[in-house]
């Protein structure tokens, strides 16, 4: 009996085991090669950051607590109450309120004339603008200067004087219904207004303000070398004639009398449209010239009116108006034809200062204060010592010969009193100055 043949694995089983432990792991490790590793990238948000800046440091402040005042009450004032007994059946009469006419802006200006032209309404404080120069108030005083150094031929003759007194007008017109106004014109010798006191500025007294100028110093045909002043105004008006005599001050002419009204009408916006500052003195002692430059000073007078009329003669001949000068003046005369003659002088003479003026002007505005026609709206309270003084002087465009010292001495008088009385001044040259003034208010 044959013995069974041994296998191959059974004789070397360990060798076997062996190998089949190699295959295992030869096929786990291409398994394991077959596998891709992939990798996740956490990508992160951009993050800015700014440069670092050293700033100052501010030191701490305290906190401070706030204090509750407790303001004292006023005591209630007791007012006694007076009753009266009605009486009934009593037959009232039958009262009819006149119609009023010409008044602009309805009730309003009403008001103003109900309190006979004094009180102001108080609803609004207008602002009033008179060749470039603006100022505030709602009782206006204007005046005009009618001396014949405003109509020199320098500083724009009659033909600018007649511009000037149509912007006057226009200027007016233009004024709220609730303004309340007056005019005065002055002279070397005289002042007048329009109206006793202060009116509405309705149409009715606009209308009565042209009519007035219109004839002043106007251009006709063949008028004589006197014909201008206060003498041509036209219808209505009446002359000052209080002197206004204050302290040191005595009887004075030129502007002092129509800005005295002024403060005597209560204006509390006062317009001055003149040329020189004038001789506003208290003349002392007058020294008298001899004889010789006596009789040389009155035969001068009288040459000095023939020139003048035959320089008139020339003018009217090309349509022109008279010289305007004062051919009734001696000394008016001789300076303007005759400059380098002796004429008369004096001594101790006392020139009024701009603080003389306002001293009198207080007192004046305080002598003639009625307190029972001071009525305001209720909106604010009315002071009778807050007023404005505002100045606009005409002047030569080229040099004025004899009479230039006259402009060049007034400026610095009349700066100073705008300045002293809370105003503004402006000069305007010549006849040039005069029209470009006019049309930038028309607005051409």
């Amino acid at each position: 009996m044959d013995k069974p043949k041994k296998r191959f694995f059974a004789n070397h089983a360990k060798s076997s085991a062996m190998l089949v432990s190699l295959v295992l792991h030869l096929i786990l490790l291409v398994m394991a090669a077959s596998f891709v590793a992939v990798s996740v990238v956490l990508k992160n948000e951009n993050q800015f950051e700014a440069p670092h800046v050293t700033r100052p440091k501010m030191p701490v402040k305290r906190l401070q607590v706030p204090v509750k005042m407790k303001k004292k009450r006023p005591k209630p004032k007791l007012r006694k109450q007076i009753t009266v007994k009605s009486r009934m059946n009593q037959k009232m009469p039958d009262i009819k309120m006149p119609e009023i006419v010409g008044i602009k802006g309805g009730m309003g200006a009403a008001a103003g004339a109900a309190f006979d032209g004094v009180a102001g309404v108080g609803f609004s404080m207008p602002e009033v603008e008179v060749f470039g120069v603006k100022s505030k108030g709602e009782k206006v005083f204007l005046i005009l200067d009618s001396r014949e150094y405003i109509m020199y031929d320098e500083v724009g003759g009659i033909k600018g004087y007649t511009l000037i007194k149509d912007e006057l007008v226009r200027i007016i017109d233009s004024l709220p219904p609730t303004t309340l106004f007056n005019i005065a014109v002055f002279g070397t010798g005289s002042t007048y207004v329009l109206f006793p006191s202060l009116v509405p500025a309705n149409r009715a007294n606009v209308d009565k303000i042209a009519k007035w100028l219109d004839p002043l110093n106007k251009v006709s045909k063949g008028m004589k070398a006197d014909q201008f002043g206060p003498k041509t105004l036209g219808p209505g008006g009446h002359r000052v004639t209080e002197d206004f005599k204050i302290g040191k001050i005595e009887k004075l002419r030129g502007w002092y009398p129509a800005v005295a009204e002024a403060m005597k009408e209560q204006a509390d916006t006062v317009f001055l449209l003149t040329s020189i500052f004038g001789y506003q003195v208290n003349w002392g002692k007058r020294i008298p010239l001899g004889k010789s430059a006596a009789k040389k000073y009155e035969e001068c007078y009288q040459k000095a009116l023939k020139l003048l009329d035959e320089d008139n003669k020339k003018r009217l001949a090309k349509g022109d108006a008279p010289r305007a000068i004062n051919r009734k003046s001696k000394w008016e005369m001789n300076k303007a034809y005759f400059p380098d003659i002796e004429f008369p002088h004096s001594e101790d003479d006392y020139w009024y200062t701009i603080r003389d003026f306002k001293k009198a002007f207080f007192t004046f505005r305080e002598k003639y204060a009625d307190k029972t026609s001071q009525l305001t709206s209720g909106l604010r309270k009315k002071k009778n010592d807050k007023f404005s003084i505002n100045v606009i002087q005409f002047v030569p465009d080229k040099d004025a010969g004899e009479f230039q010292y006259r402009y060049d001495r007034s400026i610095p008088k009349l700066k100073e009193m705008a300045n002293r009385f809370r105003g503004q001044y402006r000069t305007i040259k010549g006849m040039e100055g005069i029209k470009s003034s006019v049309r930038s208010k028309k607005g051409n």
